[in-house]
């Protein structure tokens, strides 16, 4: 948890001092005052994708791991799927692993907890006869397939790929509320307190404390699961993460969403009539394709997608104070702003058939680059193009997903995905202590509405299915 700052610079590389005002009566964080290193560390949670923050959040810290929703088992699912019923090995890797797109803006922070590998650029084993004869192909997963059937993992240096600053100009300072609102650093001492509900000045104390990588994804762990995330990170009031409410069926709904005539999905829901929740869905491999593209959205990018109301109420909080922010005073640029209120899924990780509105990073162009092969440096002067890591053959673009087909999956309302079996069926189905007479079955196509309503449930809720589902399942019998 954050410690009392000391005068020692032993730690000045590792760590960032964090002034804030505690309200000694009410045990609260009123408020913190932050500059650049802070501020740019909360930023980067909207980048980060989901499979990372699942990841982070999964491991012990100062405080115990965190479950996501329903990611968490998704996360799980992948981790446990046998890699014949995945197009190739780094399929497992993309959502397990999944890269920033905004990993230039991330590399430099002082305390950046994206522990994923930055993206490197591999070609042919046998690159200088392969070039010859399939053109210059360029893989971003080491040991992709190529054409010519060798593996690609000779590391190539490239010239026009640069770091950025972080987020946030180096002079500015903030204000952060205990729901992780962002504020300018510029508004009034007395509105500020009134704001905050300040009515005993002399309960006010002074504190600053170190804050470190570990102790920053404390921070996103309650950030999370709390509405006091500040006061419960720094004071220490652990028990919020027990009690926090996940709400109710009206926390799902989606808001307006545009024309819904695009691509649909086909699943059979298996429900018990008693209590109206979904047992589990028999699905296609294009349902669990999309369900696993979640792993590889930015939080950003989702936050977009729902208007900026996800259930998660202080990342709702952070999300809209990156969109009230002056770019031209306090962010980088105005540029920067746009991609961290919309940030995409990284090169080569969108779905090709994806129904949801996330874009994805623009591949880089690369005309030269430098190649080392038996101690002898090669400069290339050649357009390179992209092999797509799901495939096995060296393609250049596929309209293949992550999961192979055709096959047929089982989705618990948890998001448990496992290869559809009946002899697990009715296991599943025993252990559910669920009798025949209390099953239904209903068909449900799965468009932009209900895929939306899916990934929001899935952020707070271990029922994503029925919590995402349900106002559609009443829709369908209102109609029969």
């Amino acid at each position: 948890m954050a410690t009392i700052a000391t005068p020692s610079n032993e730690k000045e590389d590792k760590v960032v001092a964090l002034k804030i005002l505690v309200d000694r009566e009410k045990n609260k964080v009123v408020f913190a005052e932050a500059g650049k290193d802070f501020v740019d560390a909360l930023l980067s949670f909207l980048t980060l994708p989901i499979g990372t923050i699942v990841r982070l959040v999964g491991n012990e810290s100062s405080i115990h791991s965190v479950r996501v929703g329903s990611l968490s088992t998704l996360y799980e699912s992948v981790a446990n799927l046998e890699e014949k019923h995945l197009w190739t090995p780094h399929c497992k890797e993309m959502l397990l692993q999944p890269r920033n797109s905004m990993e230039a803006y991330c590399q430099q922070l002082k305390l950046n907890i994206d522990d994923t590998e930055p993206i490197k650029f591999f070609v042919c084993d046998k690159h200088l006869d392969c070039r010859r004869k399939n053109g210059s192909l360029l893989s971003t997963f080491r040991n992709q397939r190529c054409r010519c059937g060798k593996l690609m993992s000779g590391v190539i240096s490239t010239r026009n790929l640069t770091l950025e600053n972080g987020f946030v100009e180096e002079t500015a300072t903030f204000i952060i509320s205990d729901d992780l609102s962002v504020l300018p650093n510029d508004v009034g001492i007395s509105g500020l307190l009134q704001k905050h509900g300040i009515d005993n000045m002399e309960a006010l104390v002074e504190q600053t404390v170190d804050i470190s990588k570990e102790e920053v994804v404390d921070l996103l762990k309650f950030a999370l699961l709390s509405n006091t995330p500040m006061t419960d990170f720094i004071l220490k009031k652990e028990q919020s993460l027990d009690n926090f409410n996940r709400g109710n069926q009206s926390q799902f709904e989606i808001r307006k969403v545009p024309s819904d005539e695009g691509r649909q999905m086909v699943v059979k829901l298996i429900i018990r009539k008693s209590n109206k929740k979904v047992l589990f869905a028999e699905a296609k491999e294009d349902f669990v394709d999309f369900l696993f593209s979640f792993l590889t959205f930015p939080l950003g990018g989702v936050l977009h997608m729902l208007e900026g109301f996800s259930s998660l109420r202080c990342v709702d909080k952070l999300y809209k104070s990156v969109i009230e922010l002056c770019s031209d005073r306090y962010l980088s640029s105005q540029a920067l702003k746009d991609k961290l209120a919309k940030p995409q899924c990284a090169l080569q990780f969108k779905l090709s058939n994806q129904i949801l509105p996330i874009g994805e990073a623009c591949l880089p162009v690369f005309h030269s680059y430098t190649y080392t092969y038996n101690l002898n440096t090669y400069e290339v002067n050649s357009e390179l193009k992209f092999v797509d890591p799901k495939s096995s053959t060296g393609e250049l673009s596929s309209s293949r997903g992550f999961v192979k087909g055709p096959s047929m999956y089982m989705v618990t309302d948890d998001l448990a995905v496992t290869p559809l079996s009946s002899i697990a069926t009715v296991s599943y189905l025993n252990r559910s202590k669920v009798s025949l007479s209390d099953l239904e079955e209903t068909v449900l196509s799965i468009g932009l509405k209900e895929g939306l309503s899916i990934l929001k449930a899935s952020l707070t809720s271990t029922s994503a299915l029925t919590n995402g589902l349900n106002q559609y399942m009443e829709t369908i019998k209102e109609e029969n």
